[in-house]
């Protein structure tokens, strides 16, 4: 009778030492999830610094990122897609005024999500657009049907004003 009472106290024994590894895991494994979350958030929380406006001229220097003259300093851009850098190099909106919504980068850039023109006083949205095709697209380049060179739009967002204007 007493062997089985041994037996049974070190089986008992054997479970709890048992329950008490797989607790000390979860508890270890639990800490490291939480402190992978706090390593995480200050590297999110640094580079999204909420939505900024900035409005100037935009220019590009050749082999550099374009720039936007405010009325107090200069900014280094960049595109939040390809198409709107794209966009941003385009010759043809050298020297405008422009409105550019987006946030500031870790590296000093500027980078912009919404880009629009201003011609006295309006905004102006910016599509590039094939005549031949009745084709819109985002970037500048070539038709995607025809290949013949798209041409740019700039667009009222006052929904009452019907004009377009045509740049070259």
């Amino acid at each position: 009778m007493k062997l089985w009472g041994t037996l049974f106290a070190e089986n008992v024994q054997t479970e709890l030492s048992a329950l008490r590894v797989r607790r000390a895991s979860l508890a270890i494994l639990f800490l490291c999830a939480v402190a992978m979350c706090f390593a995480v958030a200050p590297a999110q929380a640094a580079e999204s610094t909420g939505v900024h406006v900035l409005q100037g001229k935009l220019l590009y220097v050749k082999g550099s990122a374009p720039v936007v003259i405010t009325a107090s300093r200069q900014y280094s851009l960049a595109g939040r897609y390809p198409y709107i850098l794209q966009t941003l190099e385009d010759k043809r909106l050298r020297n405008d005024e422009v409105r550019l919504k987006g946030e500031f980068l870790a590296d000093g850039k500027f980078r912009v999500d919404d880009l629009y023109t201003i011609h006295h006083g309006d905004l102006y949205r910016i599509r590039y657009f094939c005549e031949t095709c009745n084709i819109a697209a985002l970037g500048p380049g070539h038709c995607v049907c025809c290949q013949k060179p798209t041409e740019l739009q700039e667009i009222p967002l006052n929904k009452n004003d019907k004009k377009v204007l045509i740049t070259r």
